[in-house]
């Protein structure tokens, strides 16, 4: 089956082989991290195209995760083929909730004062915080914002490629 970017997220990445039998470190993105155990399809990409990860099982031990997966067994093919490579679930595998997003889906989305319609640039990427999630906008030429991603403050219109927000200029 042929699937698109946009069909995946971004769920946590490989790090090293543990032991001499194939299993890798996982760094999930996940929070909190063991979420990421709720998945069962996952996927890495390869070269142009995603490629399904056969997984045997994911474990915890202290405060690490391990990935074991069924065709890799010997700590030179984890070194060779899995490590480094980003981990991907099926956008369609995580029930939707009202008010919630993908952080990949606020990313290029134009940030607009409500008060003004003036538009503050772009979502470049978002931060975590202790207390809140913090969206960093880019405008050329100009220094990065830093406004709080607080829900009451923020409107967000996926379908028009908009953020509005409460914002004193």
């Amino acid at each position: 089956m042929t699937y698109q970017d946009d069909e995946f997220i971004l769920v946590g990445n490989l790090g090293r082989p543990i032991g001499l039998k194939g299993s890798l470190k996982l760094n999930s993105f996940t929070r909190p991290v063991d979420n990421i155990k709720k998945y069962s399809s996952f996927f890495f990409k390869k070269e142009d195209s995603f490629v399904s990860l056969d997984l045997a099982k994911i474990t915890k031990s202290g405060k690490n995760l391990i990935i074991f997966i069924k065709d890799c067994g010997s700590l030179e093919m984890a070194e060779s083929i899995y490590k480094g490579k980003e981990i991907y679930i099926l956008r369609s595998d995580i029930p939707r909730q009202k008010n919630k997003f993908f952080w990949n889906d606020l990313i290029g989305l134009e940030v607009i004062i409500k008060s003004s319609q003036k538009s503050l640039g772009h979502v470049d990427s978002l931060m975590e915080t202790g207390s809140n999630d913090v969206l960093v906008i880019k405008k050329s030429g100009k220094e990065d914002i830093l406004i709080p991603f607080i829900m009451n403050q923020v409107v967000i219109e996926v379908t028009e490629k908009s953020i509005f927000i409460d914002w004193e200029e």
